[in-house]
């Protein structure tokens, strides 16, 4: 195999290893996908809701938010 084509494998191995950590891990710790899915959602939604009030609170005090 000539140097790119094992370059290509390494890098792709290396994209493909956290999603697979992640799910043998939460395999052996007696989550499924769903649960771990589920968390991941309630995660970013309480981000969401967290940026989402400080810019509230910014666009109130008349702040300057910067993306409109």
């Amino acid at each position: 195999m000539t140097k790119d084509v094992i370059k290509d494998i390494a890098a792709e191995g290396a994209k493909a290893s956290p999603p697979v950590a992640i799910l043998t891990a939460s395999a052996t710790q007696g989550w499924t996908l769903n649960h771990t899915l589920t968390a991941l959602t309630i995660l970013y939604v309480l981000l969401q809701i967290g940026w989402l009030v400080w810019r509230w609170r910014k666009a109130a005090q008349g702040a300057q938010i910067g993306i409109d």
